[in-house]
């Protein structure tokens, strides 16, 4: 009986640990004109990528990141644009999605 108690107690103890990527830096808020490799420096690689075309021939990027809590996470987009970053977060992203632009990615 002793012995169940105590496999049930480890058991228990690594269903508590947590499990992150090796690759998956800690969100850190990132900083006006910071160019790509400096975000990716900065945060390592985002979960996705969105490329958007908009009708003024201007490309942007969204780089998709997760900004980890407690008991929850939330997808940060990363805007940039000419290789520099110009804005990030969800309210950036809505505002600067339109209907007439097209996705490359």
């Amino acid at each position: 009986m002793r012995k169940f108690i105590i496999i049930g107690l480890c058991l228990s103890l690594i269903g508590c640990a947590e499990t992150s990527s090796l690759n998956t830096k800690p969100f850190t808020d990132p900083q006006y004109g910071m160019t790509k490799a400096q975000m990716i420096a900065l945060l390592g690689k985002p979960e996705s990528i969105q490329i958007y075309k908009k009708t003024d021939e201007t490309r942007v990027e969204f780089y998709i990141y997760a900004r980890q809590y407690q008991s929850s996470q939330e997808k940060v987009p990363i805007c940039l644009i000419n290789n520099k970053i110009v804005g990030w977060g969800k309210t950036y992203y809505e505002d600067h999605i339109d209907q007439d632009d097209i996705r490359i990615k």
